[in-house]
């Protein structure tokens, strides 16, 4: 953005100063901060040199980034003021406990946040520049390449001084409205129409809304380049896998010859001198053989290790099919969904993040479905779907402690008493799991209901997930604590 777009950009967001600070959420070098009284948002984009209102929802990150867990100590306080240093790309949001500067000149722009307190923190390495706030500035300065070039493709000829102060002041005193062009591709947001990148392909009746479309669209493509590397890198942890079923399967084929080993040493024990490495003795068929034999083990004992290997590649050569068809159906799922993401990378922040297997073998199973922490030797279980938070409520016994998030939608946690009695601090740290699993993660103080196991009911054809509970008593935690 330039200095205009900014100022333009800064007269669309400033019904928010006075706002409290509500949430802090930071995807990739995005900052968005959500405000209440009134509600609104703001977005402040190093990388895409902009600021500017926004609608955008994205997918966050389960554990929020340092600094924004440092700008979330604001949480709570009132936007004094929205600045602008002139019409220089510097932006200054004032809190009473310290200021965020949103610096858009460098190459790759930079956020820092100086507490009141002093001292002071950046988003990437980097010092703050001198600059002066509180000055009207020349709106000439604010006209960069970009609008130039609007206004040369306006008029068709180089534009003088008074022709740009002329298209600046239009600017400036015209209703904001939003011009979305196409370049290489991308979309490209303007305040102004841009004959120089042809016609274009959407007006809005706001800037900020053509700015969402921009962030909305780059925060996808590197959310697609995300995803892309992760699949690409299971896709391969899938193939070595499925390479070492085929290489074990031929392994496994020999069970036959080990079991017949097994059988023939027990056959012809009295005629195996002890310790020995090898013994020739008549096969079934009446014809001598060699049989290799384990010196160090008698050879009754040695039979029966036979016995056992030959059971275990038994049993794999009989699991194989299964597992193979399993296999190749996630190579098949995971190859589709790849060429999804890499055709549509606008749907990727919408399409659950695959995860990385820690090993070939299946994932270790946890009781009863869901994800299992020990909370000072108590099993704490959470729900990561309808289906789960069902199958815990079922399992849940009548001394165990079940917990929700209140009011919003989350996960299900239960506490497995196991007849012991659960301590308050267990109970804490069980509903900040429930907190941070939830609609609610983030906020400062989130209400957590919780309940004895025998005072939860299902109740029939209820929807996947919802329970009703007879006694009720509520904890309020942090929903920035998580696993």
């Amino acid at each position: 953005m330039e200095g205009i777009e900014i100022r333009l950009a800064l007269q669309e967001a400033r019904d928010l100063v006075g706002a409290r600070l509500g949430k802090v959420h930071q995807v990739g070098d995005v900052l968005f901060l959500r405000f209440y009284g009134p509600s609104g948002a703001l977005a402040l984009d190093p990388t895409g040199k902009a600021i500017h209102r926004t609608g955008l929802r994205p997918p966050t990150p389960d554990s929020p980034p340092a600094f924004c867990q440092l700008v979330r100590k604001l949480s709570g306080q009132p936007l004094v003021a929205l600045e602008q240093a002139g019409f220089d790309r510097v932006v200054r949001l004032r809190f009473p406990g310290g200021d965020l500067v949103l610096d858009l000149r460098p190459r790759k722009g930079n956020l820092f946040l100086h507490w009141r307190e002093g001292g002071s923190v950046s988003l990437r390495p980097g010092e703050p520049r001198v600059t002066q706030f509180g000055t009207d500035g020349d709106p000439l300065e604010g006209i960069g390449p970009a609008l130039r070039k609007a206004a040369r493709a306006s008029s068709g000829e180089a534009s003088s001084e008074a022709e740009l102060r002329w298209f600046a002041a239009s600017l400036l005193s015209a209703p904001v409205r939003g011009y979305l062009c196409r370049r290489e591709g991308s979309l490209v947001a303007s305040p102004a129409p841009r004959p120089d990148l042809g016609e274009h392909v959407e007006t809005l009746s706001s800037l900020w809304q053509a700015l969402d479309r921009t962030l909305e669209q780059r925060l996808a493509a590197d959310q697609a380049r995300t995803q892309a590397t992760r699949l690409r890198t299971i896709l391969e942890r899938h193939r070595r896998t499925l390479a070492v079923l085929e290489r074990g399967a031929e392994e496994a084929t020999a069970w036959e010859e080990l079991k017949g080993r097994a059988d023939l040493i027990l056959a012809r024990l009295s005629d195996i001198p002890p310790k020995a490495a090898e013994a020739v003795v008549e096969d079934f068929d009446g014809t001598p053989t060699t049989i290799e034999l384990d010196p160090s083990l008698p050879p009754a004992r040695y039979a029966q290790q036979l016995y056992r290997r030959a059971g275990k590649l038994r049993r794999r050569l009989e699991q194989l099919p299964t597992r193979r068809a399993a296999l190749e159906a996630e190579i098949a799922r995971l190859t589709e969904l790849l060429a999804a993401v890499r055709e549509q990378p606008e749907m990727a922040p919408y399409i659950p993040p695959p995860v990385l297997p820690r090993a070939p073998e299946a994932p270790p199973r946890q009781p009863h479905g869901g994800r299992a922490f020990e909370v000072e030797g108590f099993l704490v279980q959470v729900g990561r779907s309808a289906e789960e938070n069902d199958r815990l409520v079922r399992s849940v016994r009548p001394d165990d402690v079940w917990l929700h998030a209140r009011g919003v939608p989350g996960a299900h946690v239960i506490v497995k008493a196991s007849g012991r009695e659960v301590p308050r601090h267990v109970l804490e740290r069980a509903a900040e799991l429930a907190a941070w699993h939830s609609r609610a993660r983030g906020e400062q103080r989130v209400p957590v209901s919780y309940t004895e196991g025998r005072h939860v009911r299902k109740p029939r054809k209820a929807p996947r997930g919802m329970v009703t509970m007879r006694f009720e008593s509520v904890l309020r935690v942090s929903g920035q604590r998580g696993p």
